[in-house]
């Protein structure tokens, strides 16, 4: 069992015990989308393939969170709270200025000139070397900023 899928049980059995039912149910979306994962598979998870279902179940909830009218009130501080409950489980995220640089070094690395074919193997390679802290989207939109 992986070391997040292990965490995430204890935690699950701490928040009922608390009554807590909305990290309740935010970790049991977690639990069996991980536990189905590694079932799947047949191996145990790595810890950065165990981040990459809470990652997806962020992205889900920002999501959610942009659709929700903004007369429910209730509903996004709800959606606020899972948001902020799910980042806690996730390292450090880089900020543009990160990404900017850690794109500007591949780029040079690799050789590669800022022209739109190089957005391919540029992505590749940021999402393999910073897997869990950041997501395609924001890379994408510093990576617009420097290709022509």
């Amino acid at each position: 069992m992986g070391e997040l899928l292990t965490q995430f049980r204890k935690e699950n059995m701490q928040a009922m015990k608390d009554h807590d039912t909305l990290k309740k149910g935010v970790l049991s979306l977690l639990i069996s989308a991980i536990a189905l994962a590694e079932k799947e598979s047949g191996k145990t998870l790595t810890r950065e393939e165990e981040l990459v279902f809470v990652q997806k179940e962020l992205k889900q909830t920002e999501e959610s969170l942009a659709e929700t009218p903004a007369s429910r009130q209730d509903l996004i501080d709800e959606t606020n709270k899972k948001i902020e409950m799910l980042k806690g489980y996730l390292p450090r995220q880089l900020d543009e200025a990160e990404i900017k640089t850690a794109i500007e070094t591949i780029m040079s690395e690799k050789n590669l000139e800022p022209v739109k074919k190089s957005q391919g193997p540029i992505m590749k390679e940021m999402m393999a070397r910073y897997k869990g802290q950041t997501d395609g989207k924001l890379v994408n939109k510093v990576l617009a900023t420097i290709l022509h």
